[in-house]
């Protein structure tokens, strides 16, 4: 027979069996279709990241310091990244690059806030990229003094620019000073993904092997390796480097005691941050719904197979052999997958947009999944394994001895039956197992996102508003300028109506901003080796600790006396406080940032530690707080506690800016309650669907419990009319049937329940609390899921008890 005819011949069976070709298919496309979704999500983010085109061969260039907390994956300095450049048999190409706020003034309108890269020359060499318009950046241009020229980013030329042709050579106004546009990207270049335009670094050739600069880790870098180099090749060549370094600076290398390094990781493993971990969760625990769906298409095809005995045995007596039966058993199995996959395609273009929305603004960002190359190819691979785990028990089933007894028993109830509902309900074990093994997952997530909300945050976020500003340098180039602005900004807005108080600061918690900086302690000199203290750093205004309701533990908050000319003053953290002043007052303690020279600043309070940027971990280390007066900062947050809703505040907030200068525009805009809420937003999409995804699991179990326990029921049917002609009560009919789906359920609910122990053990770093606070998360899947099961089981079961015995007795 050739594949034509088998084509047709599957095709002829299936118009034969409506209903359950309709049911497979629309199974197979909900399972598809979510995997097909959640892998166009993946590769978009994880594997193949839109935005930066030749992403294989691509790596970013970290730094660490294994000593200091938080501190194992940041930014490099510009030695650092001379040291990587000059790897010339490491890395074909290197670009370099920090991000930078302009404001982008257009004639007779608001003004804009762009985002700003500020690259290397070679930054768009390493990406193998060149721009759709004009040119990139020459050696020349790269350079202090010469660095007024931009290129613009696709978005950027489309939004604010219209898209025109000619805006080649055009002199734009970025913080009132004039850039010449020499360069357009094209639509699938835009990292990072933040990045509005591209700016020359124009940072001085020295700098770079300057070793003044080496821990001033405040820039990016990217690389691309040479052809045949492996990542695990260019981190020896970064560890070889990084040890030279450290040698070279003695015997007291502070490099060496907070264990200093470089290192290099695949761009596209960079570029997934956080959600690497929950998107991998999450096409695992799709997998597992195709899987369950898949076993309940083969105990499908089972059954069929069971109806079609006497059809196939005629088959085989009249000469048609075992490898004719198995190719058409596949046969029937690739046709039913292929339609399914051709409907899943269509679920995933639908499903794929919603994923995206529901992903961390931050890492989806102007990425879009799509549908080609890779995409297209799990499409098939999907399919094909599909079809083969669908279609291998059937066709395992069609080559199995005994057609003969099934002539001779006429289509009664023979030996092969029994197998073939011992085939269907290991299926069903399995897939109690799987939908355990998800709803577990869902429990374990859910119990950690509600642990995470219940974390004490240190000051209060209700009715709290929050915005950003920045300030041109070239016009506010000195800290008195930069001072005055932020005086009357903040009177301003505390005349808002209202307002309760008002406060500025460098950062806010949860804005992923902030740093940390090592500073000294008069009269504590370090000893040998002794890297020094060292803690997270804000620069705040007077009324920051009061609007953000932090409490003053010791002494004083920062206020309006502490000004320019007069104490430098500084505020530390409890947590602060305790690891460097254990069982001390810190108040008139004086700290600084050069032992030496000064100048040095008094600790005037204390007050309680503040979560910054995450609820699960803020790391061991605290913070100190400058005087925003003392220690200007060209960007500066507003903080706002209103009495009404303070997602009203915008338009007084911007009236309030503008009225002190009509040029700054505002961004970064929202309530802080938002900021510490969108901190969860990974957990609550992984949790989502989890949820949704156990959810299709368990119904998709309960169908396949109950398709074996009818199929059961119809061919005991006999035998439970014998029983009850012989005296069997209903009731204990009704048991017998009910034992069975119970013990199918038992089984795979101890299956399960191991597999899920495990599964705590193995994903425990995304879990807020401990693998025991996790048992009464798995105990309520357990409950969950056997009381669908005996429900499930329930219904065909109390049809069995419901049969008439002298009608059971003439069933064939």
């Amino acid at each position: 027979m050739t594949i034509v005819h088998e084509i047709r011949y599957a095709l002829r069976q299936l118009r034969k069996s409506p209903g359950f070709a309709l049911v497979s298919i629309l199974t197979l496309a909900l399972g598809i279709g979510a995997n097909v979704a959640v892998f166009s999500v993946t590769n978009a983010i994880l594997l193949n990241p839109s935005g930066i085109p030749h992403a294989q061969g691509m790596v970013a260039l970290r730094a660490r310091y294994l000593s200091l907390a938080d501190l194992s994956n940041i930014g490099i300095s510009a030695p650092d990244f001379g040291d990587a450049a000059d790897g010339k048999d490491i890395f074909q190409s290197a670009g370099a690059l920090s991000v930078s706020n302009f404001n982008l003034t257009h004639e007779n309108a608001n003004p804009i806030r762009l985002t700003a890269a500020k690259v290397s020359s070679g930054y768009f060499d390493a990406f193998e990229v060149r721009p759709s318009l004009g040119r990139a950046f020459t050696a020349a241009e790269d350079q202090p003094g010469a660095e007024h020229e931009a290129v613009l980013s696709y978005r950027t030329w489309k939004e604010q620019f219209g898209g025109d042709p000619d805006i080649i050579g055009r002199s734009i106004t970025l913080n009132q000073q004039p850039y010449r546009v020499i360069g357009v990207m094209g639509a699938d270049f835009n990292w990072p993904n933040r990045a509005d335009l591209y700016l020359p670094l124009a940072l001085p050739p020295s700098r770079y092997h300057d070793h003044d600069y080496r821990y001033n880790e405040n820039l990016g870098g990217v690389a691309r390796l040479r052809p045949g180099v492996t990542v695990e090749r260019a981190n020896a060549y970064l560890a070889m480097k990084a040890e030279q370094n450290i040698q070279s600076e003695g015997d007291k290398s502070y490099g060496r005691v907070s264990r200093w390094g470089m290192f290099c990781l695949p761009l596209n493993e960079f570029a997934a941050g956080p959600m690497r971990l929950p998107l991998t969760m999450l096409l695992i625990a799709v997998g597992m719904v195709l899987l369950i769906a898949c076993a309940n298409i083969a105990g499908l095809q089972i059954a069929r197979a069971s109806a079609r005995e006497r059809d196939l045995a005629v088959r085989v007596a009249l000469g048609a052999s075992r490898t004719q039966l198995m190719r058409q058993a596949f046969m029937e199995s690739l046709l039913l997958t292929a339609f399914g996959a051709i409907l899943g395609l269509a679920v995933a273009v639908i499903v794929s947009p919603i994923l995206m929305h529901s992903i961390p603004r931050m890492l989806s960002a102007h990425i879009e999944p799509a549908f080609r190359g890779p995409v297209l190819a799990f499409v098939v691979l999907v399919t094909v394994l599909c079809s083969l785990f669908c279609g291998v028990v059937p066709a395992w089933h069609r080559t199995k001895p005994g057609w003969f007894n099934a002539l001779q028993e006429g289509g009664r109830t023979g030996t092969t039956s029994a197998g073939n509902q011992r085939a269907r309900s290991s299926l069903v074990v399995a897939q109690i197992a799987l939908s355990l093994l998800l709803l577990a997952g869902a429990g374990l997530m859910l119990g950690s996102l509600r642990a995470l909300q219940r974390v004490e945050l240190g000051f209060d976020a209700r009715n709290l508003f929050s915005g950003s500003i920045s300030l041109p340098p070239t016009v506010y180039d000195k800290d008195e300028k930069q001072a005055a602005f932020y005086t009357a900004l903040q009177d301003r807005l505390r005349s808002i109506p209202g307002v309760g108080s008002a406060a500025l600061a460098d950062n806010v918690p949860f804005s992923d901003g902030g740093g940390f900086a090592s500073f000294v302690i008069k009269g504590r000199p370090t000893g040998p080796n002794d890297p020094g203290p060292h803690g997270g750093i804000r620069v705040v205004s007077s009324d920051y600790f009061s609007t953000l309701r932090i409490p003053v533990l010791m002494g004083r908050a920062i206020g309006d006396e502490d000004r320019k000319g007069t104490q430098l003053v500084a505020v530390v953290d409890d947590y602060l406080a305790r690891q460097y002043w254990p069982g001390e007052n810190p108040i008139g303690q004086y700290i600084g940032f050069d032992a030496k020279k000064g100048p040095w600043y008094q600790i005037v309070g204390m007050v309680k530690h503040a979560k910054s940027n995450s609820l699960e971990s803020d790391g061991n280390e605290g913070y100190y707080f400058l005087s925003m007066a003392q220690s200007p900062d060209s960007s500066a947050y507003m903080l706002l506690r209103s009495s009404q809703n303070p997602e009203t505040l915008e338009s007084a907030v911007a009236e309030a800016v503008h009225a002190v200068d009509a040029g700054i525009p505002l961004y970064d805009i929202k309530t802080m309650q938002r900021r510490v809420d969108e901190s969860l937003i990974a957990r609550r999409f992984v949790v989502a669907l989890l949820t949704t995804f156990a959810g299709l699991a368990l119904l998709l179990a309960a169908l396949g419990l109950y398709g074996v326990i009818s199929y059961s029921v119809q061919l005991r049917t006999r035998e439970l009319g014998v029983r009850m002609a012989l005296g069997a009560q209903r009731g204990e009919v009704l048991l017998l049937v009910l034992w069975k789906g119970v013990r199918l359920a038992a089984i795979g609910l101890a299956c399960g329940t191991l597999a899920s122990i495990g599964l705590g053990r193995v994903f425990s770093s995304l879990l807020f609390h401990g693998v025991l606070d996790a048992v009464p998360w798995i105990a309520a899947a357990v409950a969950l899921l056997l009381s669908v099961v005996l429900l499930a089981t329930y219904l065909p079961a109390r049809r069995a008890a419901a049969i008439e015995p002298m009608e059971a007795l003439r069933t064939e």
